[in-house]
């Protein structure tokens, strides 16, 4: 949904002008003052060789343009006490220490320091331990007595460059992960499958333009044996929309199990998400009351783009326009419901989200609403749920796209014609 659309009768409310903000100035330094010095690579060195930690000293000190400050731990105890205060950017170790020697050196620093790049620098020549040290997580093996001071701070640098591409690799996995459990959820949240109404057939879909959405579509059974047929949209789309519709999806199913008005529903479940709804974000909705008994539909809509009935040619029969203004803008909101609906043998309902006209083309063009109604038209002959199907491959095609940029949902209710 575009963040400040929403659809009140044929007059929809215009957006409030927001100017652009001005790219600020850069700021000047100020007359007299130095400029800000480079951040310093803190590098914790564990060597218990003087002689070796005095030459590694004047090797880092005399690189040409890199700041380092290094502090030295002769003993392994006394290194993992200064890797406990986590101001360390790099570890440079020796494998032979009095208290811990070869790989298993290693893999105790590796355990303290997990996300801290480790350059080993040791006197063991030894091209086995080197690769073994490289397969527990150092990012370089040096041999003392082969390294140079350009050298070991080439090697610094990569491996704190090298450090950094991991910890951003891990944190992609980890987001991505989040984003697949996020989308599990949200799926569950969504109708696994349409209800069995005799001489009915129902389809509904969302499509997500991210892991996530703010679109929203459901069945609910009410009192009376009659349904709600619902479809929302919450501004935006990603997980702050998404939290937000699962909240509107529990106060509707809550209201619709204890009211039959659906003007009632929509009017309470306003008053309780504009508690919750931050400033500039709103819910519109649609609410429909289905008996399948007598076949009738009564709805309100809270702002939401107009549905539609087509007849059994295919004709627009009648637009299922907007009630009220969306969810969660004020507080003290009442709505109107649409005179009912009776459907015939052949009349399709047909309910969506701004995503399916507002999708664009490369070109920037809209696929639009006329092309909307040409698809179901087309394939008005096919089940709801195919239907809902072939209306989204149309939009991709139509978007050059496997992806729109915008959530996309839409149900189709179709009356048989043997009814």
């Amino acid at each position: 949904m575009s963040d400040r659309t929403f659809y009140e009768d044929e007059t929809p409310t215009p957006p409030p002008f927001y100017p652009y903000p001005t790219k600020p100035e850069p700021k000047q330094p100020a007359p007299g003052s130095r400029p800000k010095a480079p951040k310093k690579v803190r590098i914790l060195l564990i060597e218990d060789n003087p002689g070796d930690a005095r030459l590694i000293r004047e090797s880092l000190f005399e690189a040409p343009t890199t700041a380092f400050e290094l502090q030295h731990a002769d003993r392994l105890h006394s290194g993992l006490k200064i890797l406990e205060l986590g101001e360390t950017d790099l570890i440079l170790l020796d494998l032979s220490l009095p208290e811990s020697w070869g790989i298993n050196t290693l893999l105790k620093v590796r355990e303290a320091a997990p996300t801290i790049p480790i350059v080993v620098l040791t006197g063991l020549d030894d091209e086995t331990a080197a690769v073994t040290a490289v397969q527990e997580g150092a990012q370089d093996y040096l041999v003392k007595g082969n390294v140079t001071g350009s050298l070991l701070v080439r090697s610094i640098r990569y491996a704190i460059e090298r450090g950094r591409r991991r910890q951003a690799e891990r944190a992609l996995r980890a987001t991505k992960e989040e984003f697949r459990i996020a989308q599990e959820i949200q799926q569950k949240l969504f109708p696994s499958s349409p209800p069995a109404l005799s001489g009915l057939d129902i389809g509904g879909a969302t499509y997500p333009a991210e892991a996530t959405g703010g679109d929203y579509f459901d069945y609910i059974q009410m009192l009376d044996d009659c349904w709600g047929i619902v479809v929302g949209d919450v501004a935006g789309h990603g997980f702050g929309p998404a939290l937000l519709m699962a909240e509107a999806r529990a106060y509707l199913r809550a209201l619709a199990w204890t009211h039959s008005d659906v003007c009632e529903i929509l009017k309470l479940a306003n008053r309780l998400l504009v508690e919750d709804v931050a400033e500039d974000h709103f819910v519109t909705l649609f609410f429909g009351r289905l008996d399948p008994r007598t076949r009738s539909f009564v709805y309100a809509s809270a702002g939401h783009p107009e549905g539609y009935v087509l007849d059994a040619a295919g004709e627009v029969k009648c637009q299922l326009k907007s009630t009220g203004f969306p969810l969660g803008v004020e507080r003290e909101t009442s709505y109107s419901a649409a005179l009912p609906v009776t459907l015939n043998p052949g009349d399709l309902v047909f309910l969506l989200t701004d995503g399916v006209f507002e999708a664009r083309s490369r070109d920037e063009h809209p696929f639009g609403i006329e092309r909307t109604l040409e698809s179901i038209r087309d394939n008005r002959h096919l089940p709801a749920q195919r239907i809902v199907d072939s209306l989204y491959d149309s939009i991709r095609e139509y978007c050059h796209t496997q992806n729109p940029t915008d959530d996309i949902t839409a149900i189709a209710i179709k009356v048989l014609t043997g009814a």
